[in-house]
């Protein structure tokens, strides 16, 4: 709507702008006049309708109450303006406050990450402040002046530093050719020393028949015989192999005579005298080809037949006289050695293990007797006989197809058993018969490793005993036989599950541990039940857990905590599969299940396609991040 204002001189003018520049407070008075005004000409025109002849008043009225109406229009037209301005002005506003907060957010977080890279900064310790260095006097003393450069490096701490690094670093590469110089004087002394032993054992044949010739002399003249500083009455009744073994031993506890070790032997000499060995007996002639149609035959036949049976009970036959050792160190095991006759080998049977195990449904075969020396070296389990003689004896002339040795009969024929009894044999594996010499290399021939490494089984199976029993959740000893069937565990190792248990999640660990623990570190295998069953073949972030726990803890592990490393790697489970779970993506929110309290801190809740998680702990500063 425009008016022409002075017919000289038109001013367009914008009505609606006008209005719209009114001020709230004059349309609300506009507003309660003109209501006002309405009332009362609608009161007048009620009063007027009363007769006929008020109409030309109602007539009057009307005009007037028309251009209220159009004024209320008008008021409510501004009204919703003036409301549509007013919204815009708060959500201008609100955009406003919403940038500065996001910009304030922001800063926070930005200085937050500066503090994170200062203390980092301030903590991080350079490996040259590991190594112990000479000090500056003896540096200055020692050193050549091409590498002190005095008058460089007492003006400068940084130059001092780098010189002494280099002087440290020349005197170790010194140091190290030093050492290997030794090694081979040492290997050199090794060599000569075995030619001696191999020296000294041609002579113990020697002496044993010196001992067998003068036993008449000594019952006769009541004078007991000394040879090699064995003293005990019953040593000259012992077999060869006995005999060796106890020399031997008797020798390892003088050379080393801090270690706890006792040596007995054990035996009635009456059962000697009464044993007659019938080496006829193991014979298959019968002498059946001449005389088969004689009575006087068939009866010989059938008392040969008798004897066999009775022979094949007796093939087992052990020596009378054993030798018995007891090693302690922190627990105590007394092993038994015997010396089987008729297939001429030497055994051990565990006698006793103190102390015994609190429960054997929770330890299992930790520390049974009947397996503790098992593959105590690289595949040697004592199962089968190691003299080819023998196993062709109990399989073909006497039917034992099976194993027949046990811890309570006649004890384990282990190949380090033969080693320290001065018994060899060729290999009983076909593909090492022509090289037996490299057979028997796996086995060590010393008598103090094999007793050092008993030792450390002993003191390993008792940490892991302690171990297993201060662990709170339950284990139990399930079958492996799949876990054998795909390669991962060998038939020796102990295998345990434990179970933990968050809420409705529930994850089993299958725990595999070697005979050579901690030297083998445990292996877990992980199955979870939440939210259906999974598996490492059919979830990755289970797969990766997995992977978290069995290598790249043990990478990190410190060597102080090796003789523990089932219990730490319990406990970092226990605290990862609280991160898998608060980590977890659950449909429309990023931070976790509902189910589960967020505990841990992390840098993010994943990463990449894969949704990697951060399994990777940061002590000094509580997080957990990635590898």
């Amino acid at each position: 709507m425009h008016f022409a204002i002075n017919n000289e001189k038109k001013v367009n003018v914008d009505c609606f702008r006008l209005e719209e520049q009114e001020p709230a407070d004059y349309c609300y008075e506009n507003f309660v006049e003109t209501c006002q005004k309405m009332r009362d000409y609608f009161h007048n025109i009620c009063i007027s309708r009363r007769g006929k002849e008020n109409e030309s008043v109602i007539l009057q009225l009307r005009p007037f109450v028309c251009m209220l109406t159009m004024r209320l229009k008008k008021l409510n037209r501004l009204d919703k303006h003036q409301w549509k301005k007013s919204r815009d002005a708060v959500n201008e506003r609100k955009q406003k406050v919403d940038a500065l907060h996001l910009h304030y957010q922001n800063l926070l977080y930005e200085v937050t990450h500066l503090q994170k890279e200062v203390t980092k900064c301030l903590e991080f310790r350079s490996l040259d402040e590991e190594i112990e260095l000479v000090t500056v006097e003896e540096f200055y003393r020692d050193a050549p002046d091409a590498i002190s450069k005095p008058d460089i490096t007492m003006l400068d701490p940084h130059e001092l530093r780098l010189a002494r690094l280099f002087w440290e670093s020349e005197q170790r590469k010194r140091f190290a050719q030093k050492l290997k110089e030794a090694e081979i004087t040492k290997q050199l002394y090794i060599e000569s020393q075995k030619i001696l032993q191999e020296n000294l054992a041609s002579i113990l044949p020697i002496l044993r028949s010196i001992i067998d010739a003068a036993e008449p002399f000594e019952s006769k003249m009541g004078m007991p015989l000394q040879v090699m500083h064995v003293t005990h009455k019953l040593a000259r009744y012992l077999p060869k192999p006995l005999y060796v073994l106890y020399v031997q031993a008797n020798a390892y506890k003088e050379h080393y005579e801090g270690k706890k070790i006792e040596i007995d032997i054990e035996g009635n000499i009456d059962d000697i005298k009464t044993l007659q060995p019938k080496p006829e007996e193991l014979s298959d002639e019968s002498g059946e080809s001449d005389r088969e149609e004689s009575t006087e035959v068939d009866v010989h036949r059938h008392a040969g037949s008798h004897k066999k049976s009775e022979v094949k009970k007796d093939i087992l036959i052990k020596h009378p006289m054993t030798v018995v050792i007891t090693i302690e160190k922190e627990s105590k095991i007394v092993l038994e050695f015997k010396y089987l006759i008729h297939l001429h080998i030497a055994t051990v049977a565990v006698k006793s293990l103190n102390p015994e195990p609190m429960s054997s449904e929770l330890i299992g075969d930790l520390l049974r007797a009947s397996t503790f020396l098992n593959c105590l070296f690289s595949g040697d389990r004592g199962h089968e006989s190691p003299n080819l003689a023998s196993i062709y004896m109990l399989k073909t002339k006497f039917g034992y197809d099976e194993n027949p040795f046990s811890n309570e009969t006649t004890g384990w024929p282990y190949n380090w058993v033969q080693t320290i009894c001065g018994l060899e044999f060729l290999s009983p594996d076909p593909e090492n018969v022509l090289d037996s010499k490299d057979f028997y290399r796996k086995i060590p021939p010393s008598m103090e490793k094999i007793i050092d490494t008993i030792i450390s089984r002993l003191v390993s199976r008792n940490q892991l005993y302690h171990q297993i029993l201060s662990l709170v959740i339950r284990l139990n000893y399930p079958k492996a036989e799949e876990l054998q069937n795909l390669g991962i565990v060998s038939e020796d190792s102990l295998v345990y599950k434990a179970e933990l248990q968050r809420g409705s999640a529930s994850l089993s660990v299958l725990v595999t541990i070697a005979p050579e623990y901690p030297m083998k570190t445990p292996v877990f295998l992980l199955s979870l039940n939440w939210k259906g069953f999974h598996t490492t073949t059919t979830n990755f972030a289970l797969r990766e857990l997995e992977e978290e726990i069995n290598v790249h803890f043990i990478e990190n592990l410190q060597s102080e905590f090796k003789d523990s490393v089932l219990l730490c790697q319990m406990y970092h489970l226990a605290v990862c599969f609280d991160v898998f779970l608060e980590t977890e993506f659950s449909g429309d929110s990023f931070e976790g299940p509902h189910e589960f309290q967020r505990e841990k801190v992390v840098v993010r809740y994943n990463r990449g396609s894969s949704r990697s998680r951060p399994y990777k702990c940061v002590s000094s500063q509580g997080i957990f991040t990635y590898r």
